[in-house]
């Protein structure tokens, strides 16, 4: 079952009170309580959700709900990787993150980030099965991530051009983008350009010399980079200035692998946010680097011979009075 978190859905409810719109009602008849949304890891029905945003737009037909939703958003809030994407410099840093991690958020959508060479397409797609979404559905992501380059790039900041599906131009979308704009295009698309910074995943290169210990400045390389999913040998040689069978000698020369030192902090990382934290085991999975939620249970199961949900009851079980 597809499903959306409470982050979303509190930015509906308050762009929704903005509007005027009776919150409480709408929420009751598309059987979303309100009370929950306060939740972090509260995650609602594609279904009710779907029924939500049809009824607010049947209230107000000549208001551009998706638009005002997505421009509401607080970046800041977002699950896991928020404050990261408002410290990033460069736009593709931020949309890469966001695109990792857009499974926090909800599963109806899947955005996609294609690069043409000369410019970059944000497609927003809806899984199979979610048709049934309204059109101001899609707007809401599209104006959202206009929203995280904002506050990136300035707020003067606009793509190169939109494509939209919905077929009749319409001002208030067209001064929201403030650039052109393809209407009854078969995908809907926000492109932009951007002097693409180096692939290295650190700002600036580091050096290392015959007495540098490896494996301690590659630990810390790790932990920076593994919620960006950027953590492979290849990419932290990189990092490192050096080849991929330089830093794998280095390693074994220092004995261990980098595929231990990768396990080792992802078994710490996984342990103590289990113990210490109350987040998600979906927002856990991401923070040591799994992109796939059942890719981290297996290798926890693997680590420790029990399901991640299992070690928390155990560790709650043996720290209460």
């Amino acid at each position: 079952m597809r499903t959306l978190s409470s982050w979303l859905l509190r930015a509906m409810a308050e762009s929704f009170k903005w509007q005027g719109l009776p919150i409480n009602e709408l929420f009751a008849q598309a059987n979303i309580p309100l009370a929950d949304l306060s939740s972090q890891t509260a995650r609602y029905p594609q279904a009710n959700v779907s029924t939500l945003w049809k009824q607010a737009q049947a209230l107000l037909p000549d208001t551009h709900l998706g638009l005002h939703v997505g421009s509401n958003m607080n970046v800041r809030a977002i699950p896991v990787v928020g404050m990261a994407i408002i410290q990033a410099t460069h736009l593709l840093s931020a949309f890469r993150l966001i695109l990792r991690y857009q499974k926090l958020m909800g599963d109806t959508h899947n955005v996609s980030l294609i690069d043409h060479g000369n410019e970059y397409e944000l497609r927003f797609n809806f899984n199979d099965g979610e048709r049934d979404m309204s059109l101001l559905s899609y707007e809401a992501p599209m104006a959202f991530c206009l929203k995280i380059a904002r506050t990136v790039k300035g707020k003067d900041w606009c793509p190169s051009r939109v494509y939209l599906q919905r077929k009749e131009p319409n001002a208030e979308i067209n001064e929201h983008f403030n650039c052109p704009i393809e209407y009854g295009a078969k995908t809907h698309s926000l492109f932009f350009s951007e002097l693409v910074e180096s692939q290295s995943v650190v700002s600036g290169q580091i050096k290392i010399t015959t007495q540098t210990n490896v494996t301690d400045i590659l630990r810390i390389l790790l932990e920076e980079h593994l919620t960006q999913g950027q953590v492979s040998c290849s990419v932290m040689a990189h990092a490192l200035n050096v080849s991929e069978k330089t830093l794998q000698r280095r390693l074994a020369k220092e004995g261990t692998t980098f595929s231990q030192e990768l396990t080792k902090l992802r078994q710490q990382k996984s342990t103590s946010l289990i113990s210490e934290t109350d987040l998600s085991l979906t927002e856990i999975a991401f923070l040591c680097g799994y992109s796939e939620v059942s890719a981290f249970h297996h290798a926890f199961n693997r680590w420790y011979g029990m399901s991640p949900k299992a070690y928390k009851q155990k560790i709650t079980i043996i720290t209460e009075p």
